[in-house]
């Protein structure tokens, strides 16, 4: 198998963790799936227990804290749709690879759009075979407009 083959392999699980996650935040915020520690577990068992995300408006937040807000905001923005769009790999190194994706938002006819990277590690243990070390967002300017 040539290097390309591998590479391509694994773009597409790449992007189905980012696709998978996500559609994930959407059941729990709109309150699609049940909130207990099983169903809870398909992200708890990608974060790496040092990770880390830096919101759009500059906040560091770490696995535990981000944990806990996202667990109280189970059915907390009914009606929310989140979708990802340009998934790109910027940098393939051996047994981690760093992306950036835009993730779309929408909810109550705001728009919002997060240009992100993340950094993943190749690991068997988790559904795609790569665990969450680091996020990275920052506000697009498509962000707030209304929605047509």
């Amino acid at each position: 198998m040539s290097t390309r083959q591998i590479h391509t392999f694994d773009y597409l699980h790449i992007e189905k963790e980012i696709v998978e996650l996500h559609q994930f935040f959407q059941d729990w915020f709109n309150g699609d799936i049940p909130a207990d520690d099983a169903t809870f577990t398909r992200l708890t068992s990608v974060l790496a227990p040092n990770f880390k995300i830096i919101t759009p408006d500059g906040q560091i937040i770490r696995r535990d804290a981000l944990l806990q807000r996202l667990q109280q905001a189970h059915q907390d923005q009914k009606g929310i749709r989140i979708w990802i769009e340009d998934v790109r790999v910027l940098q393939w190194l051996p047994e981690h690879v760093l992306v950036a994706y835009q993730e779309w938002q929408e909810s109550e006819n705001q728009v919002t759009v997060r240009q992100s990277s993340a950094l993943f590690q190749e690991t068997d243990n988790t559904p795609n075979g790569w665990r969450w070390l680091h996020v990275h967002e920052t506000w697009r300017p498509e962000s707030a407009q209304a929605a047509t």
